[in-house]
């Protein structure tokens, strides 16, 4: 059954490229992956189509509006019910996901578990934030990229999909690759590693020689070169991976 990724967000432009390219581009040709823009701008009641509103208490900024994020939402849920809940066809369960700096953390975990849901709704964030309601009524999950700030949530939720869509049935051509991705016990069993080095042609650059052991053809003493380099590297650039 094909994946539904809807996208709540106040600049849709954001997204022309990223739709319109690689292996996103191929997945929604091929039917594998549905992907909609949602503008709240389209359900605002103002004349200007105004979405956003000073933050009660006082405070820096404008906040995001519930309502016609909400509106967007509903909007998103029945157009979705539409296609999968007439017929024979089963309906698909839904989870919305709310881009937010002061989120769970995005993981490998994470992003396989939505990938297993057949519907994503996916709201994203500008100026200061989202009426903190929007999270209880849509029975959002808030969800960082890191410990940064963007000025919006869009780049977060390209983000987000691809991650998320690497798990999709049909999405990548060849799925073996995820087992030995950073951050997958692939690498090693029991423990999460950051993906060794690799090489490719020429054998020579600069200088700098592919190491010997990787041109062997000995696949033993090359997965002990790769495991030993990919605890290397985790414990140079993420010490806290092997804790």
């Amino acid at each position: 059954m094909k994946k539904i990724i809807d996208i709540i967000s106040i600049m849709p432009e954001y997204f022309d490229s990223f739709l319109a390219a690689g292996l996103i581009r191929r997945s929604i040709k091929d039917g594998i992956v549905e992907i909609n823009i949602i503008n709240p701008r389209t359900f605002s009641k103002d004349k200007h189509k105004k979405v956003d509103e000073k933050i009660y208490g006082g405070g820096a900024g404008q906040l995001l509006m519930a309502e016609p994020i909400l509106k967007a939402w509903e909007y998103a849920n029945l157009a979705c019910n539409k296609k999968y809940s007439s017929g024979n066809i089963t309906p698909i369960k839904t989870q919305t996901i709310i881009m937010s700096a002061s989120g769970k953390l995005l993981s490998n975990s994470i992003a396989k578990g939505f990938a297993a849901l057949g519907h994503l709704i996916i709201i994203c964030g500008r100026y200061e934030g989202i009426d903190a309601r929007v999270t209880g009524l849509t029975n959002a999950v808030e969800i960082s990229i890191g410990d940064y700030i963007l000025s919006g949530g869009e780049i977060a939720a390209i983000v987000l999909i691809e991650s998320v869509a690497r798990y999709i049935d049909g999405f990548l051509g060849n799925t073996g690759s995820l087992k030995e991705e950073s951050f997958c016990e692939g690498i090693s069993e029991g423990f999460r590693l950051l993906e060794y080095p690799q090489y490719t042609k020429p054998r020579e650059i600069y200088g700098r020689e592919v190491p010997a052991v990787l041109l062997s053809g000995n696949h033993k003493l090359i997965n002990e070169w790769r495991i030993k380099n990919a605890v290397r590297k985790t414990k140079i650039n993420r010490p806290g991976l092997l804790k």
